[in-house]
């Protein structure tokens, strides 16, 4: 099926709608009813086996490419940079494609495949002799004589790596709403499972990091990489049969066309007509007799009845915009209501989702900080295990990189006490009905921050203890367990259950409903950004810190020369400033069709009316 813009679809009836979303066996939603919690026990095991495999990749990546392709600690650290930067970043392609093009099922249906194929290739790579180095001895590999990776052994690696990608550009920002598509949004009921698959998806997720930096980071240390790699890929194979076997059940959204150039038509039209002036704010009469009201059509017909599609009201925020919907008499429409030239006229509803996206830049700004603060205390935290005790029991030693499981571990306990406990008792505190919470999106993702300074307040506490115990044993090195990090990491995960979730979810819900792949997008776009600016907190403050003579500042290679419990307190007063910034921003903020209290903007026709009424008379009123 072609891709056309859900505007230009206005003038289609319900049964040509259907038909066109319905095609090649695609139908859209509303044409299959939603079955909820059913649908998606089909798809959630697959959910898991992804992120443990990408995790069971990804995380120890450096190590691997150090230890198993006789790569120097610069090399594969950069390597492993590009690597996780693309990962990503790429969904935002994938993103542009789902809702352009193919859809969200057949863009993670093509992500899916390439994941697997991938990970195939990654374990093939660390299984047969002739893919990779010669072993090498930790001896040879100090001194520097160990034999590096040929142009076949790269190029293999490379290969599998570029389809991890790839894979990821295709599932990371379709999987979650692919989720969401199996609610339907306008039932109560259902309307509280949707609340409730974003705890559990994140939960679900965590959980199967968490094996992958405990059980498969072990198998990997302690037996063989092949192996590690072999587990996720098998089990990955087995979830995706059961992803496969549920399309009978699924409900399958078709693409509405490039949000993007909606986007810069409202943009442009606004721009054209910026000599215009509106009506006052309280004149509302006058708004709505100057204004475009034509909107795409509010319903569609299904299996279980008409359903109603929300609708954005106009609102008197970012009001420049709205002169992107002021007809004029060089305006001219179509018989169906639509505008002879798309950018110079747009609708009301092109307006308000425009005001969704630049709404949320701030709200996403703040989402990035947190996660510089997570990725300093991740780091961090790693090189403060390396240099402490590893044993659990008088045998038993783990592997550095599995201590950060502790954050996994927390959210996914966490999530489930968050949606059970706290936001049940909330609802019924605040005497909240149906699929509504006593707690908003923005309070939540408020206390996760909250909650994140404290976690490096105890981090930076932990430090010291573990600098000191270090320098005072002779050795550098501290006899400290290294689960004395553990309640920084519980602390920070139970910031991850609030804030990283109520960012996810908050990105879902506050998108217009055409760009919700877009909104995950968005979600991986903070953690990679947030990549590149912890490398920069870093500079700085080794700049601000090093003193005279050349020596290293708080943040130093060698973790006992250092002050990283000073680090961790500018972290945290970092954290608290965001929070700050969270509180201005989300004060001024209102929630996607929601008006100012004080300058309620004009109502537009009701569903019913703009059914009744025909394409031009219903949408336009000229001055």
């Amino acid at each position: 099926m072609a891709a056309g813009s859900v505007h230009g679809a206005a003038g289609l009836s319900f049964a040509e709608q259907e038909a066109a979303g319905g095609g090649g066996g695609r139908a859209a939603k509303g044409t299959r009813r939603p079955r909820g919690w059913t649908a998606v026990a089909f798809i959630i095991g697959f959910f898991a086996a992804a992120s443990m495999a990408s995790s069971s990749f990804g995380t120890p990546l450096a190590s691997y490419l150090i230890s198993r392709y006789n790569m120097k600690g610069n090399a594969a650290t950069n390597v492993s940079n590009v690597y996780n930067g693309l990962l990503s970043f790429a969904p935002v392609v994938g993103a542009f494609v789902a809702d352009s093009f193919w859809g969200r099922f057949r863009t993670m249906l093509f992500g899916s495949v390439f994941g697997v194929i991938g990970m195939v290739v990654i374990t093939l790579s660390a299984t047969i002799r002739q893919l990779k180095p010669p072993s090498c001895s930790a001896a040879a590999r100090q001194a520097g004589t160990c034999a590096g990776p040929s142009a076949l052994h790269r190029a293999v690696l490379y290969v599998g790596m570029g389809l991890l990608v790839v894979s990821a550009g295709g599932t990371n920002p379709t999987a979650l709403p692919f989720g969401a598509d199996q609610f339907d949004e306008t039932n109560e009921r259902h309307k509280a499972g949707l609340t409730r698959y974003f705890n559990w998806y994140y939960a679900v997720a965590m959980m199967a990091t968490f094996l992958a930096l405990t059980v498969i980071v072990y198998v990997q240390d302690k037996v063989s990489w092949g192996l590690g790699f072999a587990v996720p890929t098998v089990l990955t194979l087995v979830t995706f049969a059961v992803f496969l076997a549920g399309t009978a059940v699924y409900v399958y959204v078709p693409p509405e066309g490039s949000i993007f150039s909606s986007v810069a038509r409202v943009v442009v039209a606004s721009c054209r007509k910026w000599r215009l002036r509106l009506p006052h704010p309280d004149d509302a009469r006058r708004q709505e007799e100057v204004l475009y009201s034509y909107s795409p059509p509010v319903a569609a017909a299904g299996n279980d009845g008409p359903r109603r599609v929300f609708r954005l009201p106009l609102t008197l925020q970012l009001s420049f915009l709205n002169k992107a919907a002021i007809v004029t008499d060089a305006d001219e429409v179509r018989p169906d209501g639509s505008p002879a030239r798309p950018w110079n006229l747009c609708s009301v509803q092109q307006v308000e989702e425009v005001k969704c996206l630049v709404k949320i830049i701030p709200m996403w700004v703040s989402g990035v900080v947190w996660f510089v603060v997570l990725t300093e205390m991740s780091n961090y935290t790693y090189i403060q295990a390396l240099t402490m005790d590893l044993h659990m029991g008088s045998r038993f030693t783990i592997p550095p990189v599995s201590i950060l499981a502790v954050f996994n571990l927390s959210v996914a306990l966490s999530a489930p006490v968050f949606d059970l406990l706290i936001s049940g008792a909330a609802r019924y505190l605040t005497k909240a009905g149906g699929g509504g919470g006593g707690v908003t999106l923005l309070q939540r993702q408020g206390a996760g921050l909250v909650v994140g300074s404290l976690a490096l307040v105890v981090a930076a506490a932990v430090e010291r203890r573990r600098r000191d115990s270090a320098l005072g044993h002779g050795d550098g090195v501290s006899p400290l367990s290294a689960f004395l990090l553990a309640p920084q990491l519980a602390v920070m995960g139970a910031s991850g259950a609030l804030s990283m979730i109520g960012q996810m979810e908050f990105y879902n819900t506050q998108f217009p409903d055409q760009m919700r792949t877009l909104a995950n997008a968005a979600f991986y776009c903070a953690q990679g950004a947030s990549s590149y600016l912890a490398t920069l907190a870093v500079d700085v403050v080794n700049a601000r810190t090093r003193r005279r003579g050349g020596s290293a500042g708080w943040v130093s290679d060698d973790i006992n020369a250092g002050r990283i419990d000073y680090f961790y307190y500018t972290m945290a007063v970092l954290g608290a400033v965001n929070f700050v910034y969270f509180l201005v921003c989300s004060h001024f903020y209102r929630y996607k069709g929601e008006q100012a209290p004080e300058s309620a903007g004009p109502e537009l026709p009701s569903d019913t009316d703009s059914a009744r009424t025909s394409g031009t008379e219903a949408a336009l009123l000229k001055t």
